[in-house]
């Protein structure tokens, strides 16, 4: 028989547990493994517009790390590519047109505080932003609605005290987004925990199974002091809740792990999850898909089809910004 494990969890005076109640692309569709994603480093301050003057044109062109190298490409182009490579191009026109902002505001910020040697930005969605090529995309109908969505927003991006900022996305919340503070450990006033209610996505529920000698394994090689020789619904203390609805830490065989940290050591979809066992097996349950800081992008089709136009849609997901023209 399954067992729920319950320990109780604290954040925000809000009570959480780990069985089924503690509780970073689609279904198909989006093609990135962390949800789409977005900026894996800490968000940072930068300043890529002038302080004294009115906004000038960047760079015609940006250098595109490719598999086969590097290709310079004209950045409304380019955002088609990434379009096509992150959102479905079913989804609502409005949600489309976030999505090419969003896009266009992360590739502006990478353009000149690049993580590469070599180029501005990548086509890895776990390091920087998927791409795909408008020229061999399989459906002509799905790249035209993706250049209408970057033509509706051309030259659109959202800046914070008149920078870009590190516009974060990724798949499904599971409910609420995340502030950046809970997951890359700094503060940043637009990446605040916000509600992303009925999001129709298949990442609301995934559970994974591990026998227990699997789920030892696992954890010995993260951390080789910790004890599980007693009976697994032992094994799980002291976890505590992010304002966000993710675990922020717990203790596991008396080793304490960040919630961000047991994610990556068992891969799990998010850092919203619940534990149970049995006599020979551990289940985790997690809801949402990625580091949920930022827009979520089920949120955005969300709100779309709820009526709400893409102006609405990122200033739901980014406290404070303001949306402007960069030229």
């Amino acid at each position: 028989m399954k067992r729920a494990i319950l320990l109780t969890v604290s954040a925000m005076a809000v009570g959480l547990c780990l069985p089924l109640c503690m509780m970073d692309r689609p279904a198909p569709a989006i093609q990135q493994t962390e949800t789409t994603t977005v900026s894996t480093m800490p968000p940072q301050t930068i300043s890529i517009l002038p302080e004294t003057a009115p906004p000038t044109e960047p760079a015609a062109t940006l250098k595109v790390l490719m598999p086969e190298g590097v290709e310079e490409m004209e950045l409304e182009t380019y955002l088609v590519g990434v379009l096509l490579a992150e959102m479905p191009t079913t989804f609502q026109p409005e949600a489309l047109k976030a999505q090419a902002v969003v896009a266009r505001t992360f590739t502006l910020r990478h353009m000149t505080h690049s993580k590469h040697d070599n180029g501005d930005i990548c086509t890895d969605s776990n390091c920087c932003q998927g791409w795909k090529d408008p020229q061999t995309y399989e459906d002509p109908e799905g790249v035209q609605i993706a250049r209408q969505a970057v033509q509706a927003t051309k030259g659109e991006v959202l800046t914070y005290g008149g920078d870009p900022i590190d516009a974060t996305f990724f798949s499904a919340s599971g409910g609420r987004t995340e502030a950046a503070v809970a997951v890359w450990g700094g503060d940043v006033p637009y990446l605040q925990s916000v509600e992303s209610p009925e999001e129709d996505s298949p990442y609301e529920e995934d559970q994974q199974v591990y026998s227990l000698e699997e789920f030892k394994k696992l954890i010995l090689a993260a951390a080789p002091e910790a004890d599980l020789s007693g009976p697994p619904e032992t094994w799980f203390q002291k976890v505590e809740a992010t304002e966000g609805g993710g675990v922020e830490s717990l203790q596991v065989g008396g080793v304490s792990f960040a919630g961000t940290t047991f994610r990556r050591v068992l891969g799990l979809r998010s850092t919203v999850f619940s534990v149970s066992v049995t006599d020979t097996e551990l289940f985790i349950t997690t809801k949402g898909f990625g580091h949920r800081v930022g827009m979520s992008q089920y949120g955005a089709e969300a709100m779309a089809q709820k009526g709400s136009s893409y102006q609405d849609i990122v200033h739901h997901y980014y406290q404070g910004v303001t949306l402007e023209q960069y030229r």
